[in-house]
Order: C-alpha cells, then sequence, then structure tokens
C-alpha cells in the first residue's frame, strides 16, 4: 500500500508532465501536414533539421542564466505562456493542400512556407528550453532520490498518448467526407493543454538555493573525463536514430497504405494515434515506471548498449512490414527505446552535476539529444526518404544501429579497463604517500 500514496510535493510536476507533454501530442502530425502542403521529403527533413539549431543554443544558455541569477520559476511560467500563443499562432497560418509534391525552390520562395517554418522554430526553441527547466525542477524535487526521475516522467507519457489517440481519431472524424485532413481539432486539444499547464506551472514549488556558488572549475573538468565525453557521443547517435521515429514513422506508414493496403487511408491518423498509445502506454510508461529499479542495477552505458541493440531490431522490422496495422507492435520497441535512454541520460547528468550547475548540465545533454543528433537524422532521414525510399532507409539504418552498438560495447569495456587501472594507481599513490608519512613521523621521533 505503501508504494501507492501520493507524494503531494511532486503531485504538481506529474500533472505538470501530464498536460505540457501532452500538448505535443500534435507534433508528430506535423511531417504529415508539411506533406499535405506538398513539400518533398527533404523539405520536411530540411524543417526539422533546421528547426531545433536554435533551440540548441538557447538550451545551455537558459540552464546557465537560470543557475545563476535564480530566476528558474518565472522562466519557466514565461516559456509556458509562450508556448501557448505559439500553438494558437501555428493553428490560424493559411496553407495549401495538394496532391502533387511542389518544387523545392518554389517552396522556398513562398511567404507561407517561412510563417510556417518560423513558427515551427519558435516552437522547437521554447519548448527545448521548457524541458531543460522542467527537468531541473524535477530533480531538485526529487532530492537524493533521482532515479525516480521515471515515475515523474511518465505522466508525460502518459498525457501524450491518450491526447495522440483523442487528437488523430478527433481529426479523422472532422475530416469525413473530406479530401484532405483537417487538423483544426489537433491544435484545439493542444492550445487546452498547455492553457491548463499554464495553471499548473503558476502553482508548482520551484525549489532553488540561492547561496550556492558555481565553480567554472567544476564544470569544466567534467567535461574533460573521457567517460563522459563517451556519453555525450551515444547520446548524439540516439538522437540521431530517434529522429526517425519522431519524424518519419508516420511518413512511412502512409507510403505503407499508399502501395500495399489503400482501404486504410480513411482512418490512417487514427492508426497513428493507435501508434503513440501503444509506443506511450505499452513501452514508455513500464520503462518510466520500473527505470528507478533498472537504474540502481544496471549501469548507464549498458542500458545504452541495450538502447542500440534495440534500435536494430526496430528498424530490421520496417523493412519486412507491408499492412500497416503489423507496425503498431514495434511501437512498443520505440516507447522502450526513448523512456530508456532518455531516463539514463538525464540520471547520469544529475549524478555527475557539480553542485549549483543543475541547469547547466542537463542543457549540455539535452543539447547532445535533440539540438544535435535529432537535426542530424532529420536532414539525413529526409534526404534518404527521398531519394531511396522509407523501406531502403530503414534497412540501412537497421545497419548503422548495429555497427554503433558493437562500437558502443568496445569502448565502454576498454574506459571501464581504464578506469579500474586509474582507481589502482590512486589507491596505490595513497598507500604511498602514508607510508611516507609514518616513516617521517618515526624520524621526528627518534
Amino acid at each position: 500500500m505503501t508504494y501507492f500514496q501520493v507524494n503531494r510535493k511532486l503531485l504538481l510536476m506529474k500533472i505538470h508532465y501530464f498536460f505540457g507533454i501532452g500538448g505535443y501530442a500534435f507534433t508528430p502530425f506535423l511531417t504529415i501536414v508539411s506533406k499535405q502542403r506538398g513539400y518533398s521529403a527533404f523539405i520536411v527533413g530540411l524543417i526539422f533539421m533546421l528547426q531545433p539549431i536554435p533551440g540548441m543554443l538557447m538550451r545551455p544558455i537558459v540552464g546557465a542564466v537560470t543557475d545563476k541569477y535564480k530566476c528558474r520559476r518565472s522562466m519557466f511560467i514565461a516559456n509556458s505562456i509562450i508556448m501557448f500563443v505559439l500553438v494558437c499562432l501555428l493553428s490560424i497560418i493559411p496553407g495549401t493542400t495538394t496532391k502533387e509534391e511542389m518544387n523545392d525552390l518554389d517552396v522556398i520562395k513562398s511567404p507561407l512556407f517561412w510563417m510556417f517554418f518560423t513558427t515551427l522554430v519558435l516552437i522547437k526553441m521554447v519548448g527545448m528550453a521548457k524541458t531543460v527547466l522542467e527537468d531541473t525542477i524535477c530533480m531538485d524535487l526529487l532530492g537524493e532520490d533521482k532515479n525516480n526521475y521515471g515515475k515523474q516522467r511518465l505522466w508525460g507519457s502518459i498525457g501524450w498518448s491518450l491526447f495522440a489517440i483523442i487528437s488523430g481519431a478527433s481529426v479523422d472524424w472532422y475530416s469525413a467526407g473530406l479530401e484532405y485532413k483537417n487538423y483544426a481539432p489537433g491544435y484545439v486539444i493542444a492550445m487546452l493543454c498547455f492553457l491548463l499547464d499554464i495553471y499548473v506551472v503558476f502553482n508548482l514549488k520551484v525549489v532553488q538555493e540561492n547561496d550556492t556558488k558555481i565553480v567554472a572549475s567544476d564544470v569544466k573538468k567534467v567535461f574533460t573525463e573521457g567517460k563522459v565525453l563517451a556519453f555525450l557521443l551515444w547520446v548524439v547517435f540516439i538522437g540521431f536514430f530517434m529522429s526517425f521515429i519522431w519524424y518519419f514513422v508516420f511518413w512511412y506508414l502512409e507510403d505503407l497504405s499508399n502501395e500495399f493496403h489503400p482501404e486504410t487511408k480513411s482512418w490512417m491518423k487514427t492508426l497513428q494515434g493507435t501508434s503513440l498509445l501503444i509506443q506511450c502506454f505499452g513501452g514508455e510508461v513500464p520503462s518510466f515506471l520500473f527505470s528507478s529499479y533498472i537504474l540502481k542495477r544496471v549501469d548507464h552505458m549498458t542500458i545504452l548498449s541495450i538502447v542500440f541493440f534495440t534500435f536494430t531490431c526496430i528498424f530490421s522490422s520496417y523493412t519486412i512490414i507491408e499492412n500497416p496495422l503489423w507496425a503498431l507492435p514495434v511501437e512498443l520497441l520505440n516507447g522502450i527505446t526513448f523512456a530508456m535512454s532518455y531516463s539514463a541520460a538525464i540520471s547520469y547528468a544529475a549524478l555527475i552535476t557539480p553542485v549549483g550547475a543543475e541547469g547547466t548540465l542537463q542543457g549540455v545533454v539535452g543539447t547532445a539529444y535533440i539540438g544535435i543528433g535529432a537535426p542530424i537524422g532529420s536532414i539525413v532521414g529526409g534526404y534518404m526518404f527521398k531519394h531511396i525510399g522509407s523501406i531502403a532507409t530503414f534497412k540501412l539504418l537497421s545497419m548503422v544501429a548495429f555497427v554503433t552498438c558493437a562500437i558502443q560495447i568496445i569502448v565502454n569495456f576498454i574506459l571501464r579497463r581504464l578506469s579500474k587501472n586509474d582507481d589502482v594507481k590512486d589507491m596505490n599513490t595513497n598507500v604511498q604517500t602514508k607510508d611516507d608519512n609514518i616513516k617521517e613521523d618515526i624520524n621526528l621521533t627518534t
């Protein structure tokens, strides 16, 4: 019974994750919205490559500024309000609807494209800043129980999945009889979520010590350690692979529908929403729930090895599927990869963070994940989808993921051996120092 008791201190944090992340449930549909506007796979990949770059720069800056000036709460509230305004703006941007793919140059020249693109960039930038703030606040509220992060973050997955299936079904219902899908219900649901989240954030307790000083040398020392640099590299690769799942799986499902099962077109948005529901409830929620138990017993780097192997299985599965319905079981693995990799990344960053630099380190890890890895994956994915097709893209990705997994395991093994040798050297140095002190005391006594 104790396990199910509500921790009142963390209750509002859970509610924030539910609405604050649930509001983003419309974002997986943005690639299909772009496709419906006549944009090619390359243009869509270019959009989602460039989209996180301002946020990549903003994220560590926000972390460092809020660490130094102790303004985390006010910055958090401002971000929540701005996000609501931007989604309102996105919902009213006019756009063409066409079955024909527009010329890439014509798209770039269109003012509507730049209005659409700029709004997406601002949403991503504010969202990335908001993420580092909410994760840092959550870690501060957890105190010594940082491995319990997943139990808080899982409510974001619950909100995301519920609002995704509701949004997808609403879009299909609202678009019945229409030639093109009307995504207005999805935008309305997102606006309601972010509006409720503003109220929650206003009432959320933010713990930030005023007398903590950040020692720059301590932060610099962290980033000169080989194991930390390797960890950040693997996080970049995970962001790269995750971008294909975030931005191109829906495109892939529509390709399967067009080529093999056109009868699924009329309820494709419901199917896509269901895929997110399965991904979150079947994969993310259990993984976040048990992440604290797993991270206490399994090394963070070993978790990443498992994640890379899972990517290999996911991408291999996509190459043999013809019916979009059979892609749904694969979504279980997609949920596991995100939840376990994100929990491992956030908790590891919290463990190595010097006192007072919590936001700075979370910002750097988030930048590696979403600001570097995901943009690279977006442009590469857009190019590959356009020139070799979705199935061939996933076939190549499965091989890349397997090679990455093998290299990561080898590097992890080498770093562990080097770490053990350093520990032995430190131990010998300490013993020698003690012996020298004893001899010096004997000489003084004599």
